[in-house]
């Protein structure tokens, strides 16, 4: 009787203990972050270089895989193709296509670069180091930036604190006028702005998103080395139809994603008013 009473809490407290969810939990707008989708033209250099960063394999319906950090997904293009796949074969007896030219690099874009948490910048940039990436001039003993396979510019920035060896953390985005970024993001997605210092940072679950103004021309992300954002967004069909009525640049409607990218159910693409790319879906926080 005592083994079957021990056996029974044991199920109910296992049972009490909530599923570990890759994304961060929503707002209160019914909004997380949900990936990158990074573009080039070498994916074996991409692949090597999260993995060495700390991420792992995921899968995303029956055939695209992707990578997981703690808060966000990373997905790759190869230049030429959404997700890898690229256009069609050349004709038999044909010559050979030319290779696709490489993205430019993320700097110089709206979105100049993605930020990581890592518990130790030493052990990371060792790791790093080892699968052919240095940090740039200028590191310090807590941070580093270090330049990803195919143009993408990344920070880390150590918190000794951290329960997982990496987590995501935040991008820079490059704006014309960062209050009004800031406020956009507010209203749209529900985040919450801070002005630590000087700064200000659209805090959103998973990858806030830090301004700052330049008064140089900015790229948009699209055909960059970070092509766009993703968010996961609760009742998505709802917010595309605000988005739409209010005049938000939508590149692509809301409609239902195909069965062979299960779990996602949903999409959209849009651009916000400085030239960041931004996927939203509904279906990233249910991959395990």
């Amino acid at each position: 009787m005592t083994r079957r009473f021990l056996s029974i809490v044991t199920i109910l407290c296992l049972a009490a203990i909530p599923a570990i969810a890759q994304t961060r939990p929503f707002n209160a707008a019914g909004v997380t972050a949900g990936h990158e989708h990074l573009a080039g033209t070498d994916a074996a250099a991409h692949n090597a270089f999260w993995t060495a960063l700390g991420a792992v394999p995921a899968q995303l319906g029956t055939g695209t895989q992707i990578l997981k950090l703690p808060g966000v997904f990373i997905m790759f293009q190869n230049a030429g193709g959404r997700g890898g796949r690229g256009g069609n074969a050349p004709a038999a007896g044909a010559a050979p296509a030319a290779p696709p030219a490489a993205p430019g690099p993320s700097e110089g874009s709206s979105v100049e670069h993605l930020a990581f948490k890592v518990k130790s910048l030493k052990d990371t940039l060792a790791k790093l180091d080892a699968a052919g990436t240095k940090p740039a001039a200028g590191a310090t003993a807590t941070q580093a930036f270090v330049l990803a396979p195919n143009g993408v510019k990344v920070q880390l920035v150590e918190d000794t604190a951290l329960a997982t060896p990496v987590a995501s953390y935040e991008m820079l985005m490059k704006v014309s006028n960062a209050p009004e970024a800031a406020a956009w993001y507010e209203k749209w997605f529900g985040a919450r702005i801070v002005k630590p210092g000087q700064g200000i940072v659209a805090e959103i679950p998973g990858m806030n998103i830090r301004f700052a103004e330049t008064r140089d021309p900015v790229a948009g992300t699209q055909g960059r080395a970070i092509n766009h954002i993703g968010l996961e967004v609760k009742n998505l069909e709802a917010l595309m139809k605000k988005m739409t009525d209010a005049g938000v640049m939508v590149n692509r409607a809301y409609a239902a994603a195909p069965a062979t990218i299960a779990p996602l159910k949903s999409l959209g693409f849009i651009t916000d008013p400085w030239g960041t790319y931004i996927e939203l879906n509904e279906g990233f926080s249910e991959i395990p």
